[in-house]
This record gives structure tokens, sequence and C-alpha cells, in this order.
């Protein structure tokens, strides 16, 4: 096989690999507040509200992404089988008694309604939902951000809030496609699966979790990091290998011996240009993959403060507050 070609192959391969890698969708980890007393709070009747949306959202298929996120979520919360879910139709019920048009809920919904819902319904806590951010920031991203609270009905305290933030990388299976990122509907789906996966976590853990901060993306580079470290090695050892046959052939006093470390100079020759082209490509590749990681460039922006405090939101009877405690 021609060096030139093969070299090519091998960068093509990888760059292909680049482009279809830069295509994902990103799980930003985010630490969920848990409540210290968790094990001791006895609440079996829940009851799940339909999930709020910003009011960009209304009029261009709101109601539509409310109802797909609070069935997914109820269906996945049933599964668990953590609770004693209220009947769908009872909690349609409470929302136009308290409402008049249940739809109104999607944009006027907060917590101090869902815990009136709650009472009405009898129910020991309340899931209050809302979409953050549901965004086609541009081709190559889209972001989609949701968060769930726990509302103890009782003691309007938050037992439990997981927030999920899921960005769409655009990017292509070939070189010739159009770099396009994921639909939002499908960061929607993966991040109410991720708040599922975190509420399984916990009560699973009896408590408050850690979120893992490497990313898929920030595993693809340090992979390809490593295999490119192996490669260039292997590189400068046919190098060293091709150096050293070179040198024979110009000390060669034989026609065989010519014809001999000639054919070793070019093998060796195609083995480090090769070797050396796909390390240097795989690198590249994993470097781009960790720079543009956006979880990691996420945890960096919100690390110095994230160490230093953390944000609880609260319900107390007379207000609502956010709780800070303060870290080491």
């Amino acid at each position: 096989m021609n060096k030139r070609f093969a070299l090519c192959v091998v960068v093509a391969g990888l760059l292909l690999l680049a482009t279809g890698c830069s295509s994902q969708i990103v799980r930003v980890p985010i630490d969920p507040y848990v409540s210290p007393d968790l094990p001791q709070r006895s609440i079996n009747r829940v009851a799940v509200l339909p999930v709020v949306v910003p009011d960009y959202l209304i009029g261009s298929g709101g109601e539509t992404i409310s109802v797909e996120i609070t069935n997914q979520f109820i269906a996945r919360m049933a599964t668990q089988r953590l609770y004693n879910l209220v009947a769908g139709d009872r909690v349609s019920e409470a929302l136009a008694h308290e409402y008049g048009n249940p739809r109104d809920w999607l944009v006027k919904g907060t917590i101090a309604g869902a815990l009136k819902i709650g009472r009405q319904l009898q129910t020991d806590a309340v899931i209050y939902g809302h979409v953050k951010r549901y965004v086609q920031t541009n081709l190559a991203q889209s972001e989609v951000e949701i968060e769930f609270q726990l509302v103890d009905v009782n003691t309007m305290e938050t037992v439990w809030s997981v927030r999920e933030l899921m960005i769409g990388k655009g990017g292509s299976a070939t070189l010739n496609e159009p770099v396009t990122s994921p639909p939002t509907r499908q960061l929607a789906s993966r991040a109410v699966d991720g708040v599922a996966e975190r509420v399984g976590q916990i009560y699973q853990e009896g408590g408050p979790i850690e979120v893992s901060t490497v990313s898929t993306r920030q595993i693809w580079g340090y992979s390809l990091l490593s295999a490119g470290a192996v490669s260039t090695v292997a590189a400068g050892y046919y190098f060293t290998m091709s150096y050293n046959a070179y040198r024979h052939y110009q000390d060669a006093d034989s026609a065989a011996d010519l014809s001999r470390y000639k054919d070793d100079t070019e093998q060796y020759d195609q083995m480090w240009m090769i070797f050396g082209g796909a390390g240097a490509a795989l690198l590249g590749t994993g470097t781009y993959l960790l720079l543009t990681d956006p979880a990691r460039q996420y945890a960096e922006g919100e690390a110095d403060e994230a160490n230093r405090i953390a944000v609880i939101p609260m319900v107390t009877p007379n207000s609502y507050l956010l709780g800070a405690s303060w870290r080491f």
C-alpha cells in the first residue's frame, strides 16, 4: 500500500470520527438538592403537576411540550414505585377548580399554587416541574433545562430538587452533510430520564448523592489522547528503526544487503508516517473534544461559586426563601 494513501485513509477516518463524536447530547453535571432528613419523612401520596413552561413557548407548542414531558416523567416515576401517584384526571379537576382553565397553570403555575392543589387532593407532597430553558440557539447547538421539585405539603419544605441541563452539539455522520444539533424534543426526553434516574439514586442512597463530573465527551477525549500517545510512541520506534536501516544501507558492501536495507528503510518509513499521522490526528481530536466540552466549560464557570456556597430552594409558611450552606 502506498504510504501517502494509507496516511490519508487514517487521517480521513479520524476526521470522520471527530465529526461524528461532535454530534451528541451532553449531560451537564449538576448536583441535586436533597433534604438531610429524607429518610425520616413519611411521604406516600404524591400529585405530579403539569410542567410549567416559559412564556416564549406559549403559542408555539408549549402545551404539547408540557404534556409530553409530564407524561414521560409520570411514567418513569410509576415504574420506580416510589410514591402512590394521584390520577391525572383528579389533578386536572383540581387545576380547573383553582384556575378555571387548566391551561392557565402552564404559565401561572408556582410552588405556592402547587401546594394549594396538594391540599385539595389531600396529598403528602406535590412534584412541581418547570422548563427553565428550551431553545435552539443555532444550527450547531440546542439546549434544554428542566427542574423537578418534591415539596412536602405539611411542612412546605423542599424534599429534593433535581435539575437537568442537556446540550445538543451539532455534527454529522459524514463531512458533506449539514451540521445540525439534536432536536429539543430529544433533549427534553433525555432530561426527563435523567431526572428520574437521579431521583431513583437519591432513594437508593437514602440521601444526597454526588454527580460525576466526567462527561461522555471527556471519556472520548481522554481515550483518544491515550491512543494518540501510544501511536506517537510507535511512530518514534519505527522512525528509529528506519534511521538505523538507512545507516546500514549506507554502509552495505553487497547488492543483497543494499536491497534488504532499502526494503527495510521503506517499510519502516511507511510505518512511522502512518503511526505519526494517526497519533497527531488522535491527539488533536482528543484535545478538541476536551477543550470544546460544554460540561467541562459549565463546571469551570460554576466551580468557584459552587465550592463556596450551595443555594437550596425552600418554602416556608410565610415566604419563599433560598437557603444557603457554606462549603469549605
